[in-house]
């Protein structure tokens, strides 16, 4: 078996990366390693692959995520970073998750995606397949952004604040959460739209079927919009812009711990007491 190790470029990250190569050398593994380095646009191929083993946190294992997604290749997260949703096992777990997915005692989850589309001035621009959430914000300045968002075709509310996002059930724990948005088991197929900071107080947080289509006009002055795709990549939005989101054909193939279920990490990662 072939595995890609795709690591945070952080020079402790890389130093744990090496570890992880001989763990995963032990193990009969034939490893390759990639530094995820922001000013390097072009990622390697995971063609001829079988395992790819994030090492970093959350935002280097989104990246992982979308190269994968591609091959249909399962991805292993290894935790680095801070928080570590999905990057679900710590180093020292390493050995014995490795024995328990070589063994077959564990399969990976298949997470649904969202793919988005930029439609300007009558052309449609095919933007990605993204794990977490696709969100139209305010630029710099602190101003408003206007937002009409579409369900189905029919118009279901004009946003008037900092902003909507549109989550996966994966990405219901990242961004969405910290906006008031509800917590979505990650095998359920759902999207989420939760506004940000609506001037409308009686905006609330939308819970939709995955196989519904949401368009969200942008009617914002030019520039002073932006789109953020999965937190990593982004840009400015003008006047009469579309994205269009959608499920995408694409999923992501994820490991998840053996050891601890996806409760017993909210417990974990957001204090929740009792038990």
């Amino acid at each position: 078996m072939r595995a890609l190790l795709f690591v945070k470029d952080e020079a402790k990250t890389v130093e744990t990366a090496k570890n992880v190569a001989k763990v995963l050398e032990k193990f009969g593994l034939k490893t390759s390693t990639f530094v995820n380095r922001r000013s390097v646009g072009e990622k390697p191929s995971l063609k001829g692959f079988e395992l790819l083993v994030v090492v970093g946190g959350d935002g280097t294992f989104l990246a992982g995520a979308r190269l994968a997604s591609k091959e249909c290749v399962p991805v292993l997260g290894i935790n680095q970073g801070r928080f570590g949703f999905l990057t679900e096992v710590e180093i020292g777990e390493l050995e014995e998750a490795l024995e328990d997915i070589l063994r077959g005692r564990v399969s990976p989850q298949k997470r649904m995606m969202l793919s988005a589309s930029l439609l300007r001035e009558g052309k449609e621009l095919f933007l990605g397949d993204y794990l977490n959430d696709v969100v139209v914000s305010k630029g710099s300045l602190a101003r408003m952004v206007e937002t009409d968002v579409l369900v189905q075709e029919e118009h279901v509310l004009r946003v008037y604040g900092d902003g909507i996002i549109v989550s996966s059930p994966t990405g219901s724990t990242a961004y969405a959460l910290s906006a008031g948005g509800p917590i979505i088991y990650p095998l359920s197929e759902n999207i989420l739209l939760v506004p940000i900071c609506p001037h409308t107080l009686s905006n609330r947080p939308l819970l939709l079927p995955s196989d519904f289509e949401i368009k969200l006009l942008n009617f914002t002055e030019d520039y002073m919009a932006y789109l953020t795709l999965d937190g990593q990549e982004g840009m400015d939005l003008k006047k009469g812009d579309v994205v269009l989101i959608k499920k995408s054909e694409r999923f992501c193939l994820m490991y998840p711990n053996p050891k601890r279920s996806f409760f017993s990490i909210l417990k974990e990662k957001l204090k929740w007491g009792g038990g």
